[in-house]
């Protein structure tokens, strides 16, 4: 097995006792086959790989590191406070896995769009919630931080340190490194678009969010939002 390189610094191959950060080959080979399964089958490809994803980035996060921490030291050598070789692995499993969840997401859209089409259409705002409602979405992709008191986001019931799952139609999937939610926000001004969030204690939330201008501060949610 060749050896790994990260930032220009070659790492020996990793022995089979990671493994277990090996990519189950039959999720792959569904994932390869994409626009050959139903809907039904894309809900159950998309939990599955929202779970291998939620298990590599907790790794990280068990590590003390995310996808842009240093593993070497000034010296150029690999940090030896750390598993260089596991993490490694996990930045490249993340990488990978959010890639393949956008592509679920935008074919699971497509397959919605084409069932909806086939109905009588909704209003658009009522048509845009009930897509994303009907798409179990479960991973975290940013955080929120200082809000503010009597701000749109703090009026939807959101409180400092919720993690963000949906906002409109963005999601960990297709955020763009959180440049999305500003368009979903401005497209969305004085409109209600579904919000969902992930609080300790209290798990997943669904919320609706009416970014709006009218309260005494100046930007249309009133919040810090940083990407995970």
């Amino acid at each position: 097995m060749s050896n790994i390189t990260e930032n220009g610094v070659d790492f020996p191959a990793p022995s089979t006792e990671l493994t277990n950060l090996q990519l189950d080959p039959s999720l792959l080979s569904l994932i390869e086959n994409l626009n050959s399964l139903k809907l039904s089958e894309i809900q159950v490809l998309k939990g599955k790989v929202e779970t291998e994803l939620s298990k590599n980035l907790e790794l990280l996060s068990s590590e003390g590191t995310d996808l842009h921490s240093s593993l070497i030291t000034p010296d150029g050598y690999p940090r030896s406070d750390i598993d260089v070789l596991q993490i490694t692995m996990a930045r490249r499993n993340v990488n990978m896995l959010r890639n393949d969840l956008h592509k679920i997401i935008e074919r699971s859209h497509e397959l919605l769009n084409q069932h909806f089409q086939k109905r009588p259409s909704p209003p658009p705002s009522q048509h845009s919630a009930q897509t994303n409602l009907n798409l179990d979405y479960k991973i975290p992709f940013a955080v929120f931080d200082e809000i503010v008191s009597g701000s749109p986001i703090q009026q939807a019931g959101v409180q400092n340190g919720d993690k963000l799952i949906l906002i409109g139609d963005i999601n960990a999937g297709n955020h763009n490194r959180l440049q999305n939610i500003q368009r979903v926000v401005l497209q969305s001004e004085d409109r209600r678009i579904p919000l969902k969030i992930s609080r300790e204690n209290d798990g997943i939330l669904d919320l609706w969010l009416v970014p709006s201008r009218n309260w005494s501060g100046r930007s249309l949610l009133g919040c810090k939002v940083q990407q995970l």
